[in-house]
């Protein structure tokens, strides 16, 4: 059985609609409304993960797809998805970014995955339940650890179908949380160290002053 939950904020998109109008394999629709609730992404998944653990009758081996209500897909994305094994998390092309550490940026990457974005991914219940957000960071750069620690741990497999995002596309651009808080920044980066550690919080701290 696959559970498909979506943490929306606005209303389903057309394109999303029809997307999941045209799946072959059963599921189960689960959603959670951000805006009613005044919640950020991670704080909907995490409560979802939470939701998970108190499940009845839920194989381990049973799916799980978390995806936003603003993307675009062919009939096979759940097929594809349900084939994910305990250990491995599915992660469709197009939802991907590279992030460069030397020069403390990102890019959408179609050819590896150092992380992945919130918009779409499949893990079985088993491996999804393992997996917090990190109550110390806010929105995105939370997102951003809990991709990098899911991928440490679960082996990443890029699908064959490509899903299509069709609002706020995030940019190349700097590497910077919004509010640009140096003190997130330095949690972030100690979280997943590397030769650029230091330089990268450095900048950090530069960047704020």
């Amino acid at each position: 059985m696959m559970y498909v939950f979506t943490p929306y904020y606005n209303k389903d998109t057309i394109e999303f609609a029809s997307s999941m109008y045209v799946q072959t394999v059963p599921f189960r629709v689960i959603k959670r409304d951000r805006k009613r609730d005044k919640i950020y992404w991670t704080k909907a998944v995490n409560d979802f993960r939470k939701e998970s653990l108190r499940w009845l009758g839920v194989k381990d081996s049973d799916v799980i797809c978390v995806m936003n209500n603003d993307i675009e897909f062919n009939e096979n994305l759940f097929r594809e998805g349900s084939r994910v094994k305990q250990g491995e998390v599915y992660i469709p092309r197009g939802n991907r970014v590279y992030i460069s550490w030397k020069h403390k940026a990102f890019v959408d990457w179609h050819e590896r995955t150092d992380g992945f974005y919130g918009r779409c991914f499949f893990m079985t219940v088993g491996d999804f339940k393992k997996f917090t957000f990190c109550k110390l960071l806010p929105h995105y750069l939370s997102d951003l650890d809990y991709s990098l620690r899911v991928l440490k741990k679960l082996t990443p497999v890029l699908m064959s179908t490509k899903i299509y995002h069709k609002n706020h596309k995030r940019n190349e651009g700097r590497f910077i949380l919004n509010s640009g808080n140096p003190i997130f920044w330095t949690i972030f980066l100690l979280r997943h160290p590397n030769r650029y550690t230091l330089i990268n919080i450095l900048k950090a701290w530069l960047w704020w002053v």
